[in-house]
This record gives C-alpha cells, structure tokens and sequence, in this order.
C-alpha cells in the first residue's frame, strides 16, 4: 500500500521538514546548478507534496534565498574558524581567511554562484544582508590590524580589501573554470589550488601590504 505525500508531510516535525527541503535544494544545486532547481523537484526528493515548499517558504525565491543564507552563514563560520586557528598575528590571519575563502568556492561552486545571482534570491533579504555584513565586516577588521589603520566600514571605500576579495574570488573561478589545474582530479586539484594560493597570499601581503599601509 502507498504513502500518499500528503500522509509523509505529516510526519514531519516543522523544524525537520524546513530542513528536509533546504537539504534537497542544496543537492539540486550542487548537482545541476541552481537554474534547474525547482520547487516540485524539491518536493519529491524531500519525499513531500508538492505544495509543502511554497507552504514553508512561499516560492522558488524564497526557498533559494534561505539556502543562500544558509550556505554564507557557513562560509562565513568556517572562515572565522580558520581565523581563529591561526593564532594572533593579523597577517597570519589574513592568509588563513583567504584561504578558507577559496576552499569553499573550490568545493561548492553552483553553492557560491546562486548566492549572488540576484535573478535566484532576494537580495534584499535582511538575514542575508545580515551574513553578508558579518562577512564584509570580518575582512574589513583584519585588514586594519594588518594595516595598522582602521578601514573605513564599506569594502568599496578601502582599494585594499576590494584586492583582497578580487585575489581571492578570482583565483577561486580561474580553478572552477578549469582555466589553471583544468587537467588535475580531485583531492590533487583542491590541494595544489590552496598551495598556490598560499604564496599567491604570502606575496599579496609581501609585496601590496607596505604600499597600502603608506597610502590607504
């Protein structure tokens, strides 16, 4: 005897099948990226009616735009994890938050675009201003210590953090795009990626870090 999806829905706890479909939007993307990703699909991996998603969070928007908070909320711990770990001095820091920055583009790429892609998620949610703020502000605050010099609080106003989001994002999509390390399989290609961002980072604060500190 079948299961209607209705009777499954049911069985769920709210909180659980809230977590259920964010689970399988996250699959859906990290499989086919986010422009295939729909409700209905959701649904049927969640094991669910295919109302249950727009019940929970109203649309494809809303569903994506919880996920994308979701997934920099993560980011974002992640990268204040790695900071922590690598002890008190600024410098040390930066490099470790970079570096946390592009492990996580390199393994979760169709993650990281649907995040930005203002046609998928409402950009002008308040929890997702929120994380991205804790995330801006977070680099911001490193690279005064590095500096010595207290940034100004929008990335846009410091020539500095906008290169250390260029170094860091860039890098991260010249790997997702197969144009360096194109021929190399994972776990190698992650491995030499960070190793190359490594002292692609050491010469960022070799070399860039004097000049900023004598000019802003």
């Amino acid at each position: 005897m079948s299961v209607s999806p209705e009777a499954v829905d049911k069985t769920y706890h709210h909180g659980d099948l809230r977590a259920a479909l964010l689970q399988a939007a996250r699959e859906i993307v990290e499989e086919q990226g986010a422009d295939a990703f729909t409700l209905r699909e959701a649904a049927r991996r969640a094991g669910v009616s295919h109302g249950a998603p727009s019940h929970h969070f109203g649309d494809k928007t809303g569903l994506l735009t919880e996920l994308a908070i979701e997934v920099m909320s993560e980011r974002v711990e992640q990268v204040e994890a790695a900071k922590v770990a690598a002890g008190p001095e600024p410098m040390a820091q930066l490099k470790a938050c970079g570096l946390a920055h592009i492990a996580y583009h390199i393994a979760h790429p169709k993650l990281e675009g649907m995040c930005w892609n203002q046609n998928l998620v409402s950009r002008n949610d308040e929890r997702l201003h929120a994380v991205v703020d804790r995330m801006t502000t977070g680099l911001i605050e490193t690279m005064s210590a590095v500096l010595g010099k207290t940034l100004h609080p929008e990335k846009e106003s410091n020539p500095s953090t906008l290169l250390a989001i260029s170094v860091v994002n860039g890098f991260a999509q010249l790997v997702n795009d197969g144009v360096t390390l194109k021929d190399v399989a994972e776990p190698e290609r992650t491995e030499r990626a960070l190793k190359m961002a490594a002292q692609m980072l050491d010469l960022v604060g070799a070399v860039f870090v004097p000049a900023f500190k004598n000019h802003g």
